[in-house]
């Protein structure tokens, strides 16, 4: 009997360890879980960070809401008194390095509060590493400092940067009309950039059929549509375009209609044709289309960025 009641006593005892091996493996499972799911929300905030848009709150210091750039004109402010550090070491003027230091840890300060969002991209334990390398009067000590200050700066704009510059500066297509001249109707931006690609297609397609009327046809439209695109691109400059639709591109088009009216040289159509293609479509695309292209990505994947 006291055989049997050892035996029972050893298996509750093998069972309760099995059971605490278990509970054990069950906890470290779950703290691995948690642990992976950190990862997951932090790499997720990376991408929103890489890939979203700026924060709203940063409008208010921007127009249409503000007058002026406000944030821009805060960081000129913020740039001016960093640099006003180096100018005044290099010059051997301690003192007024201190002075711009003081200056700079002001406007950071500042403009810390300003977007909350961006709280975190204004760290002070650089900065203040930055007063006490100045205090050292250590020149190493200094550059190091001032190094990793930068590296804050660097990190928000490699992110942030082109981001206002496509939101703040650059203009939607879609509050840009241009007034066909074929069919007299005023078009938004990207429908005009449609029907003139559908008019240098409708060239290249006819001339290649054999069918030279049609191409005329179609050439006297593809030249009409691109001799008003400086009339579209006054939307959002001032000053005369000298590249893209300057007078070098308009010369090539009028060439090609001088091919096209006479007896067409397929050489020297396709060399025109290509010259109009690369030195007007494709590298005025390649300026204006990334700025464009990324205020649609905010708007259509919007529901990610929550």
């Amino acid at each position: 009997m006291k055989t049997i009641l050892v035996a029972v006593f050893a298996l509750i005892g093998l069972s309760l360890l099995v059971l605490l091996v278990a509970c054990d493996g069950s906890k470290a499972k779950v703290t691995e879980l948690e642990k992976e799911n950190q990862q997951l929300k932090s790499q997720n905030q990376q991408l929103k960070d890489i890939a979203g848009p700026l924060p709203a709150s940063l409008d208010k210091y921007f127009p249409p809401q503000a007058p002026a750039p406000v944030w821009l004109l805060e960081m000129f402010t913020l740039e001016g008194a960093f640099g006003g550090i180096a100018v005044n070491l290099q010059e051997g003027d301690m003192p007024a390095a201190k002075k711009s230091y003081e200056a700079f840890k002001a406007q950071w300060t500042k403009m810390s509060d300003m977007v909350p969002e961006w709280k975190s991209r204004f760290p002070m334990e650089p900065v203040n590493s930055l007063g006490q390398a100045l205090d050292s009067g250590d020149p190493a000590k200094v550059g190091q400092a001032m190094g990793q200050v930068g590296q804050a700066c660097g990190s928000c704009h490699v992110v942030n940067l082109v981001k206002a510059q496509q939101k703040y500066h650059w203009k939607s297509f879609a509050e840009v009309k241009v007034t066909d001249p074929v069919s007299k109707q005023s078009l938004a931006w990207r429908d005009y950039m449609l029907a003139l690609s559908g008019s240098f297609g409708a060239v290249q397609v006819d001339l290649q059929a054999g069918k030279l009327d049609k191409a005329r046809q179609n050439f006297q439209d593809l030249s009409a549509r691109f001799k008003m695109l400086p009339a579209g691109c006054v939307n959002c400059h001032t000053t005369p375009r000298t590249y893209f639709v300057d007078k070098s591109v308009m010369d090539m088009v009028d060439a090609l209609g001088q091919q096209i009216q006479g007896t067409p040289n397929p050489q020297k159509i396709e060399e025109l044709m290509g010259g109009i293609g690369n030195e007007s479509c494709l590298k005025c695309h390649l300026v204006h289309l990334p700025a464009q292209n990324r205020k649609q990505q905010w708007e259509i994947f919007a529901a990610l960025f929550k």
